[in-house]
């Protein structure tokens, strides 16, 4: 491949990466032949361009409807995964060039906020045990932060996180500061709104 199609390739592979990890209903063994096939067509010159390498992978590429309805209910446990998406969303928000290729971040600058909290105190009444199991790692349950505004939260009640969120320079947590209470209803909608943003986020 030249360096055109070499780059264009390299977009599709991120995004084809992050579909498989949130939409992929198949298992790990029956994506890794298809990408070890691409692979070998790809090294022996037999696939030279970004939209050969698409259609190669076709069969394993969740589509766009398959990839927003998944991210609509996904949890991510992983907190440079969760990072990483919520940075690619919040780039795209602002409509920024490329935002699927955007860096981890520093764990030690940019924190990943929980909402509502993993040990929530006696100031989140209206969530049971079972919401908080089924809640708190849902990716619209999370939000950048900067590190010296996230220590200073720990679990406070929603009503003292606010103006925090409201003044947070990422635009996808100061909109959290619009609303009034956080509840298992206003994490879905959320959520749904950052499914909003994935197919032009990644897009094949």
């Amino acid at each position: 491949m030249d360096e055109k199609e070499a780059t264009a390739a390299f977009r599709f592979l991120i995004a084809l990466s992050v579909r498989l990890l949130i939409a992929s209903t198949t298992r790990s063994s029956a994506v890794e032949l298809p990408l070890a096939n691409a692979a070998r067509v790809v090294f022996d010159g037999t696939v030279t361009t970004a939209a050969a390498l698409k259609a190669q992978l076709a069969s394993i590429t969740p589509s766009d409807t398959e990839f927003r309805v998944a991210f609509e209910t996904t949890h991510v446990s992983n907190a440079r995964y969760a990072r990483y998406y919520l940075r690619s969303l919040e780039m795209q928000a602002k409509d920024t060039a490329d935002p699927w290729f955007v860096p981890q971040g520093d764990g030690q600058v940019i924190n990943l906020e929980h909402v509502l909290p993993r040990k929530p105190a006696t100031n989140w009444p209206t969530f049971s045990e079972d919401d908080l199991r089924l809640n708190v790692t849902r990716l619209g349950n999370l939000a950048l932060m900067r590190a010296s505004d996230n220590s200073d939260l720990r679990s406070d009640a929603f009503s003292d996180k606010r103006e925090v969120y409201a003044a947070s320079p990422y635009v996808l947590t100061s909109q959290i500061g619009s609303v009034e209470e956080w509840t298992v209803a206003t994490i879905a909608e959320r959520q749904l709104g950052l499914a909003a943003l994935v197919v032009k986020t990644w897009p094949i």
